[in-house]
């Protein structure tokens, strides 16, 4: 443990509040200042623009990117040379398919190899968790760090909280020693009006304390994991009480959303769950709208969906990046899938997403071979489960993992055919009951868990 870490951990909650806020005034000041405004006014006018506008835009910036990766970025120089391109053939969209798609182990393998010849320090170097792989270290200049805090906040006044409002962060931060069970539960970052909560203490004895915290702070906005929130809201439905507060939206992040989450989500807080997904590669930014739609955002990044065979609008995500030219990403694989939305228009830089539906990791594979994702569908209709995880070890099997509410009625055999209109008559369903299901290291919470 570090000092600083130290430090904090051995202070008076008074003290740490003092700290927190000191760090986030910091964090304000590098995320908010000076080029955050100019870039502000950009995403206005982009928002003004017809599909039309905005697909013309993402090609030029698109041309000057390549332009640049071919000047000044090594790895690039010695693709297009072995590729037999220039930037004059990669002038349109359709023309990234030229390229082959970029993986995570080609940039660990070749770091060195994305930086421009003539790198200059980065405005900031973001690290992967490595949750579910190796972690990446990649560097960032200030135009795209801003933006992607610019689009963040854009989202949220999209769904109606103003900037500097009220909000309490559910995340994986460790803000109290795990053993250290005495209230308080949350910390203040005064610089953002955010406070922040344990995702890691919260239960039938400490809820109260949670309660009581909320209702004293009156967020107008919830934002966090949405397995930390649906726990809230899991501990409001077991107390039988309600929130002391209403908040204008809860905002979602970082895990996939499950539909079973955002039911019981939005009938505890009575208002809507508005996911969004952002990469820690800063390629890609696409909050969910008033329709349940992810919009990727045209000024970040160009969004591709390489459709699997065998499917019609599923498949593995795909971006590459208009800004961050300390360390450019083309045709990057996000290691994500997704599925277009009816609505999308063919060879749009910015297609609408019907879901984003986890890593390639997260599918149930059946006995036959196909993946299966988003079975959090097998739940719908299905009472008296608090929370569930699918565990699978070979293909064509898989345990589910059951949190059952003591309070309500549970029907195996409900949920024993759902999975098999889900998954298929051979595919076998066992079921384990526990008391919890644990969370990563991170604090995140897998709906699914592929053991290899």
């Amino acid at each position: 443990m570090k000092f600083a870490e130290k430090l904090y951990f051995h202070s008076p909650p008074l003290i740490q509040n003092l700290m927190i806020s000191t760090y986030g005034h910091l964090l304000y000041q590098k995320r908010y200042q000076g080029l955050y405004h100019e870039i502000c006014k950009e995403l206005e006018m982009a928002r003004e623009l017809s599909t039309a506008e905005k697909r013309a835009s993402q090609e030029e910036r698109l041309h000057q990117m390549v332009t640049y990766c071919y000047d000044q970025i090594p790895y690039y120089q010695k693709l297009f040379s072995e590729h037999g391109l220039r930037p004059s053939d990669i002038t349109q969209i359709e023309d990234l398919k030229k390229l082959p798609v970029l993986n995570k182990r080609t940039i660990i393998e070749q770091d060195r190899n994305f930086r421009p010849k003539d790198s200059a320090k980065p405005f900031m170097i973001q690290r992967t968790s490595g949750s579910t792989g190796t972690p990446l270290a990649l560097q960032v200049d200030e135009r795209t760090y801003k933006l992607a805090m610019a689009l963040l906040v854009e989202h949220e006044e999209r769904h109606g909280v103003a900037f500097g409002a009220r909000r309490a962060t559910f995340a994986g931060r460790m803000l109290k020693l795990a053993d250290d069970m005495r209230p308080p539960f949350s910390r203040f970052n005064r610089s953002e009006n955010q406070r922040l909560f344990s995702s890691y203490h919260i239960n039938d004895e400490t809820f109260p304390h949670y309660r009581n915290e909320l209702d004293n702070f009156q967020p107008e906005e919830l934002i966090g994991y949405p397995s930390a929130i649906y726990d809230l809201a899991i501990h409001y439905l077991k107390s039988g009480c309600k929130p002391g507060f209403q908040p204008k939206v809860v905002i979602t992040n970082s895990e996939t959303l499950l539909l079973w989450q955002r039911e019981k989500i939005e009938s505890v807080f009575e208002c809507a769950v508005c996911d969004y997904y952002g990469t820690a590669e800063y390629v890609m930014f696409a909050g969910q709208d008033k329709t349940g739609i992810y919009q990727p955002n045209s000024v970040i990044g160009i969004t591709e969906v390489q459709i699997d065979s065998g499917s019609q609008d599923t498949g593995r995500l795909l971006a590459t990046s208009l800004t961050n030219r300390q360390m450019p990403l083309l045709r990057y694989n996000l290691g994500d899938t997704a599925t277009l939305a009816d609505t999308s228009e063919e060879n749009s830089g910015t297609p609408g997403l019907k879901s984003i539906n986890g890593r390639i990791d997260d599918y149930i594979e059946t006995i036959d071979g196909r993946l299966i994702g988003r079975i959090d569908h097998i739940f719908k209709g299905v009472d008296g489960v608090l929370e569930a995880q699918v565990v699978q070890s070979q293909p064509g099997y898989a345990t589910v993992k059951l949190v059952k509410d003591s309070a309500a009625e549970f029907n195996e055999n409900i949920l024993i055919t759902n999975c098999k209109q889900r998954l298929g008559d051979d595919f076998q369903v066992a079921f384990e009951y526990v008391p919890e299901i644990p969370r990563g290291r991170n604090g995140k919470f897998r709906s699914v868990v592929r053991e290899k």
